[in-house]
């Protein structure tokens, strides 16, 4: 689910044990206290106190804790029959709907949270156990610096951006009722989530398989749920035909292997450590919807652009390059009293990690683009390197991630910015 997953896991397993158990002040203060400790110590004083309050408003020391009426399957009813079935309607930016038979009623929809996700289904199945499905938000959307990859590849980087979590089992691919699915298992504390990674016109989802170490009641319920999906286009239009079966090969929705064209190269499934991609493609970025701002040349065809984030933020163009590293174009309102150079001084900071650490200084050099500040980070089991300028009133940032193992991707931010032509 994003970073913030392992804080998702402790929230629920919250809800549970205080609406449930006889839970006193001094277990909801530990508690607390352990969401606090996984903070990230980076965090600006402001973020850390907002996201403090976060944790004493789920976890009040006294009285019903937040989100504690909820639907509760009824005792020594098996958890695994599928019992009622849920709507979940399109929404007006675009999101597909779906209906699917669940075990139990869900609670209400919560509301989206900082990155756009919504979880839009949860079904508290009682003894730790959970059903979740969250809307991660639009394939290609860029918080915080990391991009919501495809759902081919939303596993491999979960792994190597876990902090709080380590990995069970092996990847899987599955083929389901909703399409192309990636699925991983990982824990958290005593607890063990199975996410199952679906996309669809450019929108990702997942469903989240909770429950405890060691515990098989649940086994198999995510593929029953999954074989019982059903879509509801939000502009009535079903995705099908080639650019859907390239989609299944490729790991990309159907919507954007159509728009990626019946023809273009495709980047390699993993980069291969010593080599240099060829860039071949000359793509067009916008800084708005339907104005072309510059040209470049990429390994690829974008996988997506002209992505939506916060308001006046949107993706240009996101490359996958392979299931752990991607280039990024990314452009939002600039800052006047912060130049590059200073932006870059200090690290981005997601409240509960994982944290960025600075592998040199910021250094500036003159490219086609124009002079852009750069600058290297590790970010947990991956490294960030990032260029950025300032034009015109918004700030561009060439965002480009990998693995340790797959320096050759740098040669693909190179030339990017050598081949940069300015339209406007």
């Amino acid at each position: 689910m994003r970073e913030a997953l392992p804080v998702v896991v402790l929230v629920l397993g919250a809800v549970y044990v205080l609406a449930y158990l006889p839970a006193g002040p001094l277990f909801r203060w530990r508690l607390r206290r352990r969401m606090v400790r996984m903070l990230d110590p980076g965090l600006p004083p402001l973020e850390r106190e907002r996201a403090v309050e976060v944790v004493r408003r789920t976890i009040p020391l006294r009285g019903r804790v937040a989100g504690a009426d909820v639907e509760r399957l009824p005792a020594r009813a098996d958890p695994t029959e599928l019992r009622v079935l849920a709507t979940v309607p399109p929404t007006p930016d675009g999101c597909p709907g779906f209906r699917v038979w669940l075990p139990w009623h869900s609670s209400p929809a919560a509301d989206a949270g900082s990155d756009g996700s919504r979880q839009v289904v949860t079904v508290h199945l009682g003894s730790g156990r959970a059903l979740l499905v969250v809307v991660l938000g639009r394939v290609g959307r860029v918080d915080t610096g990391t991009v919501l990859a495809t759902a081919a590849d939303r596993p491999a980087l979960g792994r190597a951006l876990g902090v709080h979590t380590y990995p069970v089992g092996e990847v899987l691919r599955a083929a389901t009722a909703a399409g192309p699915a990636w699925r991983h298992t990982f824990g958290a504390g005593s607890t063990v989530v199975t996410d199952t990674h679906v996309d669809r016109d450019g929108w990702a989802f997942v469903v989240g398989l909770v429950r405890r170490d060691g515990d098989h009641g649940v086994d198999g319920l995510d593929d029953a749920v999954l074989a019982t999906w059903e879509w509801i286009p939000a502009d009535g239009l079903a995705a099908d035909g080639p650019a859907a079966d390239r989609a299944a090969e490729d790991g990309l929705t159907a919507h954007q292997a159509a728009a990626a064209g019946p023809a273009g190269p495709a980047c390699p499934g993993a980069a291969e450590p010593g080599a240099v991609p060829a860039a071949p493609v000359e793509v067009a970025l916008a800084d708005e919807p339907g104005s072309t701002a510059a040209r470049c040349r990429v390994p690829c065809a974008p996988t997506a652009a002209g992505v939506p984030g916060s308001p006046g933020t949107w993706t240009a163009a996101y490359v996958r390059l392979s299931p752990t590293a991607s280039l990024v174009v990314a452009v939002h309102p600039a800052d006047p009293g912060v130049p590059p150079r200073d932006a870059l001084a200090v690290p981005e900071v997601v409240p509960w990690g994982p944290g960025a650490t600075p592998t040199g200084d910021v250094r500036e050099r003159t490219v086609a683009a124009g002079t852009v500040a750069t600058r290297t980070w590790h970010v947990a089991g991956l490294v960030r390197t990032e260029a950025r300028l300032d034009r015109r009133g918004r700030t561009w940032r060439w965002l480009l991630t990998y693995a340790p193992d797959e320096t050759a991707a740098l040669a693909v931010l190179e030339d990017a910015l050598q081949t940069w032509r300015w339209e406007d």
